[in-house]
C-alpha cells in the first residue's frame, strides 16, 4: 500500500493538471488508517516536497522589502492562531522589514496565502492532524501556499517558531539573545511533519522560563511559568498533603509507617533548617490511609479541575512501612532478593524494593479517578520496577536518576539505573524521568557533562519514556547555564539533533571573535572528563574531587591561558567581553576551592570572630574579589543550590572551624 501511494503521488504530482488538493486528500486517507505506520506517512510528505516540479516552483515570499502575501487566520481563531499570526508577522518585518497583514478567512481563497492554523482549505482540511497529537506540527510550502499548523495545544505557536528558525536561520539562543537575519525570503517545496517523543518536556533553568523563549523551543512547565497553564495539580513528595502529620499524628499514629519496632508519625527539620517535613512515609495498606488521601486529592482536584496530572508519591525520606502487610507486599512484587538491590544514602544502605506496596496503593487511587493521570515516584526505596503487578494505564511512573555518575552516559555509566529503566519501560510507556544536569552543591564548579546529554536523551526515548523533566539551576547564572539549557531544549524535541553543529553556531553567536578560545577550553575539559575507570563526577559534588582529572594544577592554567586569549579578542565588544567574563567565573570558583582546601588550616580566622585575622595571599585575595565582582556583573544569585549568595562566599570565604 505504501508504495503504490508514492507510485500514486509521483504520477499525481508531476500532472500540472492534477488538483493538489487530490494529493491531500490521498495523505488523509493513509494517515487514518490505523496500520499506516507515521514514518511512512512522513516520506510520503517528503517525496511530494520533493517531486512536485510540475506544479509547485520555489515560493518568494517577500522581495525588496515587498510582499503579495498574506496572514490568514481562520474565521475563529484560537488564542494560539492569533499568536502564531502575530509573532510571524513581526519577525518577517524584522528579517525583510516588510509587514504582511493579518485577515480571518473571509472563505475565499487568495493569490498568495500563509495559511494558519485551521483556515478552511483543502490544502489543511486533509492534513493528518490525529497524527500530531497535541503539540505536533506541520510546515507545508506547495508553491502557491504557506501552510503553519499543528496540534490543538500549542502546535501552531510550534510551527511558527519552527519555521522560523529551520527554514529562515532565526536562533533563540536565550531568553535575551536571539539571531534574526536579514534577507529576502525564498522558500523551497516544503513538507515538514514533525511530532516529539516526549508529550511532556521541562527545562528547569532560571533562563528557559521566559514565555517566548519556552514558545520558541516548545517547552512546558509544571507550574505556570512562562505562559504554558499548568497541567499538574500536585508535583511531587506529596503524602503530606493528603495525609498531614500535624492533623492525624497523635490521633492516629497506625496511618504512618512502622519501623524500629514501633509507628513514626512525627515531624523533623527539613533540609532548609526553617521548617519542618514528615519524618516517615504512610501505611500503605492502611483502608483508612486510602480513603482519606483519596478525599482530599477531590477536593484539590475540585480546586483546579483542569490539571491533568496528579503526584501521589512518597515523602522527601527512605522510612517506609515495614509492618506485616506492607512488607508482605513489597516481599511478593520484588523482582529481585533485597541484598541485590540497595539504595546507598549518606546515612546508609536501604533495599530499592518498596514498589509494591506503593503501586498497588497507587493502582487504587488512580482507579478511581480515570480521568485524571496519577503521578508516583521510582525514587530511592521506590526505584526498581517490581514483577507480577504494573501501573494502571492513568499511572505515571516518575522515575529519577539521582544516583547516576555525569562524566558518562547513563547507559553505561549507570548500569542499575538503566536496567530499572528498561525494566519500567517493558511494562508501562507512562514515565517521567526527573532527570539531574549540574552540579547542585557548587554552582559555578566546572561540570562537563555536555557530551552525555544526547546519549542519555536518546536512551530515554528508545525505553518508552514518555516525559522528561530536566533539572538545571533554577538560580540565574551558573556553570554554562545558557548553552546547557539550550541544548537541553532542542534535544528534547529532537533527540536525533546535529549536537556539534548547534554547538559551533551558539559559540560563534553568543562569543564572537573569543568562540574559538571558548571551544578550545570546553573540549579541553570535556576530554579530560573522560576514560577514568571507577571515578564518578557526582551531582553533589565539588572541585576538590576533580584535581586528578580535568581540574589538575596543569589544567586550569590552560584554561586561564585561554580565557586571556578570550577576553583579549573581545576587549573592544562589551556585551562579548560580560559573556566571557562570565563563562571564566568556573575556572575562578574551581581554583578558589582547591586553594582554599589545601591552606585552610593555615588561615586562623573563627566562625566565632575570635583569633588573629589572618591575611589571604593577595593572588588569593586578587581571586576572591574578581569572583564576586563578576558574579554581580553577570547576574549570579547563588552559588549553591537555595543558599551561598556571592557576597555571603566572599565574606565566609576564609572561615574555618574553631578549633
Amino acid at each position: 500500500m505504501p508504495v503504490l501511494l508514492g507510485q500514486l503521488l509521483i504520477f499525481f504530482t508531476k500532472n500540472k493538471f492534477f488538483p493538489f488538493s487530490i494529493v491531500y486528500f490521498i495523505l488523509f486517507l493513509s494517515a487514518n488508517s490505523p496500520k499506516f505506520p507515521m514514518k511512512t506517512l512522513i516520506g510520503l510528505l517528503l517525496t511530494l516536497s520533493f517531486v512536485s516540479t510540475g506544479l509547485a516552483q520555489e515560493l518568494t515570499l517577500i522581495k525588496n522589502r515587498k510582499s503579495d502575501f498574506t496572514i490568514i487566520i481562520p474565521e475563529k481563531p484560537t488564542i494560539e492562531e492569533i499568536k502564531g499570526a502575530k509573532v510571524l508577522q513581526h519577525y518577517l518585518f524584522e528579517i525583510s522589514g516588510a509587514k504582511l497583514p493579518v485577515v480571518r478567512d473571509l472563505g475565499l481563497p487568495l493569490m498568495n496565502e500563509i495559511l494558519i492554523g485551521k483556515v478552511n482549505r483543502a490544502e489543511t482540511a486533509f492534513l493528518p492532524y490525529e497524527k500530531m497529537g497535541k503539540d505536533g506540527i506541520y510546515i507545508g510550502n506547495n508553491g502557491k501556499q504557506l501552510i503553519l499548523t499543528g496540534g490543538p495545544k500549542k502546535g501552531v505557536e510550534y510551527a511558527v517558531y519552527t519555521f522560523l528558525e529551520k527554514y529562515l536561520d532565526c536562533k533563540k539562543y536565550t531568553s535575551t539573545f536571539e539571531v534574526v537575519p536579514q534577507k529576502t525570503i525564498k522558500l523551497p517545496l516544503i513538507a515538514d511533519l514533525q511530532v516529539p517523543d516526549f508529550s511532556f518536556r521541562e527545562v528547569f533553568y532560571h533562563d528557559a522560563y521566559t514565555p517566548e523563549f519556552m514558545a520558541w523551543h516548545k517547552l512546558h512547565s509544571h507550574t505556570k511559568r512562562g505562559e504554558d497553564p499548568a497541567e499538574w495539580g500536585h508535583w511531587v513528595h506529596t503524602f503530606h498533603n493528603f495525609l498531614n502529620p500535624e492533623e492525624y499524628g497523635e490521633s492516629h499514629p497506625e496511618y504512618f509507617s512502622f519501623y524500629d519496632g514501633k509507628r513514626h508519625p512525627g515531624l523533623v527539620p527539613s533540609w532548609d533548617g526553617k521548617s519542618v517535613q514528615p519524618e516517615s512515609q504512610l501505611c500503605l495498606t492502611n483502608p483508612e490511609v486510602l480513603e482519606i488521601v483519596c478525599e482530599n486529592l477531590q477536593k484539590a482536584i475540585d480546586e483546579k479541575p483542569d490539571a491533568l496530572y496528579w503526584s501521589v508519591s512518597q515523602n522527601d525520606n527512605v522510612n517506609y512501612c515495614q509492618c506485616e502487610h506492607c512488607a508482605a507486599l513489597d516481599a511478593k512484587y520484588a523482582a529481585y532478593p533485597p541484598e541485590e538491590k540497595m539504595y546507598a544514602t549518606h546515612s546508609g544502605q536501604y533495599p530499592a524494593l518498596g514498589m509494591g506496596s506503593m503501586l498497588s496503593f497507587v493502582n487504587k487511587v488512580a482507579e478511581r479517578f480515570p480521568d485524571k493521570i496519577i503521578s508516583t515516584l521510582a525514587y530511592q526505596y521506590t526505584r526498581v520496577p517490581p514483577k507480577d503487578i504494573v501501573p494502571r494505564k492513568n499511572v505515571n511512573i516518575m522515575l529519577c536518576s539521582i544516583e547516576s555518575t555525569r562524566n558518562e552516559p547513563m547507559e553505561s555509566g549507570d548500569p542499575d539505573f538503566s536496567n530499572d529503566l528498561k525494566g519500567w519501560g517493558k511494562i508501562t510507556d507512562n514515565i517521567l524521568v526527573w532527570d539531574y544536569n549540574i552540579q547542585f552543591a557548587n554552582l559555578l564548579a566546572p561540570f562537563p557533562n555536555l557530551r552525555t546529554l544526547q546519549p542519555n536523551i536518546s536512551f530515554l526515548r528508545n525505553n518508552n519514556v514518555s516525559a522528561v523533566f530536566a533539572q538545571g539551576n533554577i538560580q540565574s547564572g551558573g556553570e554554562s547555564a545558557e548553552i546547557r539549557a539550550y541544548l537541553l531544549a532542542k534535544l528534547l524535541w529532537d533527540p536525533d539533533l546535529d549536537v556539534a553543529k548547534e554547538l559551533e553556531g551558539f559559540w560563534k553567536a553568543f562569543y564572537g571573535k573569543a568562540a574559538p578560545y571558548i571551544k578550545n577550553y570546553s573540549d579541553l575539559l570535556h576530554a579530560n572528563n573522560q576514560g577514568f575507570t571507577g571515578r564518578k563526577m557526582s551531582i553533589f559534588g565539588s572541585p576538590k574531587e576533580e584535581t586528578d582529572s580535568f581540574l589538575s594544577s596543569e589544567l586550569l592554567l590552560q584554561y586561564n591561558h585561554l580565557f586571556d586569549q578570550a577576553e583579549k579578542a573581545v576587549s573592544r565588544n562589551p556585551e562579548h567581553l560580560r559573556r566571557v567574563k562570565s563563562a571564566r567565573l568556573p575556572v575562578t570558583f574551581a581554583m578558589l576551592e582547591i586553594i582554599k582546601e589545601k591552606e585552610a588550616a593555615n588561615w586562623k580566622t573563627y566562625h566565632d570572630g575570635k583569633g588573629e585575622k589572618y591575611k589571604l595571599p593577595k593572588e588569593v585575595s586578587t581571586l576572591l574579589y574578581d569572583l564576586y565582582y563578576n558574579c554581580l556583573e553577570t547576574g549570579v544569585s547563588r552559588l549553591s543550590e537555595w543558599h551561598t549568595t556571592p557576597k555571603e562566599y566572599l565574606e565566609n570565604y576564609d572561615l574555618v572551624e574553631n578549633p
